[in-house]
């Protein structure tokens, strides 16, 4: 079974069609975002979706054969985020195969982060044998409120 050797929560992943090198930009530890307002919160409830933060974000997550001299066939990874009180937040799939190559990189894009406190945000990552899912690791982030200027307060700038 494949063997997952690394994931990593970062703004943008690049791949060089030439020589195939990955370039990882702004690894993604800790966010900084202003608080959600209680309005906005409670509007989004009401539609049944999350407050989120816009922006471009990306989970890779980078496998090997477990034995570099066979290949392996279809294979599928499972993504689950979940917020810092254990919520299931989002859950994304991506089929891949090792067949031709020992290595595979997958990149999760997401279009924005759905906000709902401050905390560590996991992203489990998941492989299908057969009928079952098995962990293979996870990644996460810390989320952290920009706390507001007071006017003649020294600010912190992060």
């Amino acid at each position: 079974m494949a063997r997952l050797m690394f994931s990593v929560f970062a703004e943008r992943v690049a791949i060089d069609r030439t020589s195939n090198s990955l370039d990882v930009l702004n690894v993604l530890e800790t966010i900084w975002v202003p608080e959600i307002p209680a309005t906005v919160a409670a509007n989004a409830r009401r539609q049944k979706r999350q407050p989120a933060i816009p922006g471009r974000f990306a989970l890779l997550t980078h496998w090997r054969r477990s034995s570099l001299s066979k290949g392996e066939g279809n294979l599928r990874q499972r993504v689950q985020v979940i917020s810092p009180k254990g919520e299931l937040l989002s859950v994304s799939e991506i089929e891949f195969t090792l067949r031709n190559s020992e290595y595979v990189r997958n990149v999760v894009l997401f279009q924005a982060l759905p906000v709902v406190g401050e905390g560590t945000y996991t992203a489990r990552i998941s492989l299908r044998s057969g009928r079952r899912w098995r962990q293979v690791g996870e990644a996460s982030f810390e989320m952290r409120y920009l706390k507001p200027v007071v006017p003649g307060e020294k600010a912190r700038v992060h």
